[in-house]
């Protein structure tokens, strides 16, 4: 195996670094801007190649020890100092956002995170058999291979980790092998309430698995096959800001409670008594509903179905009957509902906003416009077409996935 060592410069919005190796770039996951790292050619495509670190020769000043073995397949940056994480983000937000439109656009804050670790309301593990027993597994960056964890992932909390490896204990005492199971999914609120969803490969007998006693085990959700069968709830109840919110086990929500809420704040801040509020991509509701003060009328748009059930579910148990869920893509909707819109809220996938629904915006032309976004690339480019007609009068970051490249940015424009 040969080892190439390259002097790599920067870290670009994928969250690899980059280098050259004769004139050809080089990226890698793992290795901070400036330094020098042994590293092996993994894939070598036409105008690039992708590498796999190896050993540091020349370490960065901002680099810190991982607290995990298996840093690289769950939060890579957890090798860089956190101040330097902040600052790299806010670089990344910034050139992704000019890479399409072309302007300096600089943020007016960035806000960090109170946790470094132990934020996430999600994890997804893998499993793998190792000694006839099963073990948690995460999937190595950019391969189907399985990494073994040690115990659990520093990413969720301790009470998150230990229910999982109480409920793995469970599992090996019945004795199901890993050919029966596809993943096993928490989720949790910030009062405590965790949710198991054990996914079972296909044909395999759903009741293979029932529910253990586990404390603090408010629900366990087991699906094959497109059969499911639920002990105890399905559903979270999170308070954001004194609304409280319930979401569905496979429903959207955010990762980063603390972080989220503040951005909630600051949209509660800037939006203030007017008409009419559309909140396009609203899953369960969660921005929608933290508005209904500030609104005569709020709408709420959302395509998943489960998701558009529970916005429902939260309309009623908040009594919020200035809210209307309609069950619809944002590129459906009907123009009707978004005509005479004071403000639009955007909460979109990483795919940013569908042209057909810039092109209805800014034919309709609502007086403002919050956008969250989770790709500074994506939102660039919508932002190349929005600014056609309206002015951004502030943007923040927010480091909701510490340890990562992925942050959240938050943009307000006015016609």
């Amino acid at each position: 195996m040969r080892l190439w060592p390259i002097k790599f410069e920067k870290i670009v919005s994928s969250g690899r670094a980059l280098g050259k190796n004769c004139g050809k770039v080089v990226f890698c996951y793992g290795v901070l801007p400036g330094e020098v790292a042994e590293v092996k050619f993994v894939r070598e495509k036409k105008d690039y190649i992708e590498a796999e670190l190896v050993n540091v020769i020349e370490p960065s000043r901002f680099r810190i020890l991982p607290k995990e073995s298996h840093y690289l397949s769950c939060s890579p940056w957890q090798t860089i100092d956190y101040k330097y994480q902040i600052r790299l983000k806010a670089d990344i937000i910034e050139e992704g956002i000019f890479q399409t439109v072309r302007k300096d656009i600089k943020l007016d804050s960035f806000y960090k995170a109170y946790n470094i670790y132990g934020y996430r309301t999600k994890i997804e593990y893998r499993l793998e058999n190792t000694c006839s027993k099963l073990k948690y597994a995460f999937y190595k960056r950019g391969t189907k291979d399985l990494v073994l964890l040690e115990n659990g992932c520093k990413l969720v909390d301790d009470k998150v980790n230990y229910i999982a490896y109480s409920f793995l204990d469970y599992l090996n005492s019945l004795d199901v092998g890993k050919e029966a199971l596809e993943k096993i999914v928490f989720r949790k609120s910030t009062n405590g309430q965790v949710l198991g969803i054990i996914y079972l490969k296909n044909k395999i007998d759903i009741d293979i698995v029932m529910v253990p006693e586990i404390e603090d085990l408010a629900g366990l959700i087991v699906i094959a096959d497109n059969n499911k069968k639920v002990y105890g709830r399905d559903f979270i109840e999170q308070d954001l800001l004194g609304t409280k919110i319930k979401y569905g086990y496979d429903c959207f929500f955010q990762n980063n409670i603390e972080l989220f809420s503040k951005a909630l704040e600051i949209v509660r801040n800037e939006i203030n008594n007017v008409g009419k509020i559309v909140d396009l991509y609203s899953g369960v509701g969660s921005i929608g509903l933290s508005l209904r003060d500030s609104a005569s009328k709020v709408y709420l748009v959302e395509s998943f179905k489960n998701s558009y059930l529970y916005s429902v579910k939260n309309i009623r148990s908040l009594n919020a009957n200035n809210v209307i869920s309609i069950f619809s893509s944002s590129e459906r909707v009907s123009e009707d509902i978004l005509k005479e819109s004071d403000v639009v809220i955007l909460d979109p996938p990483r795919d940013g906003i569908k042209k057909i629904v810039l092109d209805k915006l800014l034919k309709i032309l609502p007086e403002k416009i919050v956008y969250l976004s989770c790709n500074p690339v994506t939102l660039g480019r919508d932002l190349s077409f929005l600014l056609k007609k309206y002015s951004l009068k502030k943007i923040y970051g927010f480091d909701f996935f510490p340890n990562t490249v992925h942050a959240e940015v938050l943009a307000f424009l006015e016609k």
